[in-house]
């Protein structure tokens, strides 16, 4: 049975930790490594994970300084021992067969890369939303590695992360969008898992809760166009029109939903970047048939609109004018 590195970032999540570990401890998959990183808590997060790595010698507790996710992330990644890994963050948890579907299902499509199910949840653990992936054929239906970008929702084979020196961008938020965006374009086979058993807590200090864009967090805008550049690199294994759709649907969230209510120099610089990086990676992007809205795609309605009334901005130059009304 092979080695699992399951890889936990924690920052003050007394109120979480010891149920997300917990989760993992008591998976039916047994042969874990539970690398926990404790980003500088200055709560009792700290003083939990030692205490059950006492109780449990899977756990290799790594204690640093506030870095930051994307920093914690990097340092688990460093200590992997395991021949697979995934990533479960400190104020989430898993149900108990969780890591053994995933070890299952990546073992019978023979795949580097699985992408499964996850759940929103309230503190009550009351199920507020579950979005399952549907089919992945390469070519023709590889939606849902841009539908679901979140390294949480993701089962890896540790050997690609080591082969491409993959790390996370410390200094930007929205770190899990050009990781995904990357393996996505590289990974030889990928497979889904239609199935949920991660659950994403929902709470009033939760990252996903908390995050708003441009008013408080810089985007991604390093961290993509490094990724751009080391596909560039690599080349792709998988369809370059969905590769060119995933950067747009990256670029048309920041657009309508995380650059709303900025300062007009940080629309504006939003702006420049999403025409400069269309343009120079991507000089034919009017032209991708995945863009039409009825293009036949398993992609919410709403976003394919959203895609393609981006598509229409840049090519028309309308999207300065647009940016100011947004922002109003």
């Amino acid at each position: 049975m092979s080695k699992v590195s399951v890889i936990g970032p924690v920052y003050n999540n007394e109120a979480y930790v010891e149920k997300c570990l917990r989760s993992v401890m008591q998976q039916t998959y047994k042969n874990l490594e539970i690398i926990v990183i404790n980003d500088g808590s200055t709560d009792k997060s700290g003083e939990i994970i030692w205490q059950l790595s006492v109780e449990d010698s899977r756990i290799i507790l790594l204690n640093q300084e506030n870095r930051g996710v994307s920093a914690a992330r990097n340092r688990g990644l460093d200590a992997v021992t395991g021949e697979y890994l995934t990533f479960i963050d400190g104020d989430d948890y898993v149900s108990p067969d969780y890591i053994e579907n995933l070890y299952e299902s990546m073992q019978a499509q023979k795949v580097d890369m699985l992408i499964c199910g996850f759940s929103f949840v309230g503190e009550d653990s009351k199920i507020l939303r579950t979005i399952i992936p549907g089919e992945y054929e390469r070519y023709r239906k590889e939606e849902w590695t841009f539908r679901i970008s979140a390294v949480c929702a993701h089962f890896y084979r540790a050997e690609i992360w080591k082969k491409y020196d993959v790390r996370f961008f410390i200094g930007e938020r929205g770190e899990d969008m050009p990781i995904s965006l990357f393996f996505s374009a590289i990974c030889d086979k990928i497979g889904v898992l239609q199935k949920t058993g991660y659950y994403y807590v929902q709470h009033k200090s939760s990252a996903m809760h908390n995050f708003r864009g441009l008013k408080n967090y810089r985007l991604p805008y390093q961290a993509l166009e490094q990724a751009l550049q080391k596909v560039r690199e690599v080349g792709i294994a998988n369809s370059p029109e969905f590769h060119e759709l995933f950067v747009l649907r990256i670029l048309s969230t920041c657009f309508f939903e995380l650059g709303r209510g900025a300062s007009r120099e940080t629309e504006k610089e939003l702006c420049d970047y999403i025409v400069r990086i269309l343009n120079t990676y991507f000089p034919n992007y009017y032209y991708n048939k995945y863009t039409y809205l009825f293009s036949g795609l398993d992609i919410p309605f709403m976003q394919r609109i959203a895609v393609k009334i981006l598509v229409i901005l840049v090519r028309t130059k309308l999207i300065y004018p647009v940016s100011y009304i947004l922002s109003k």
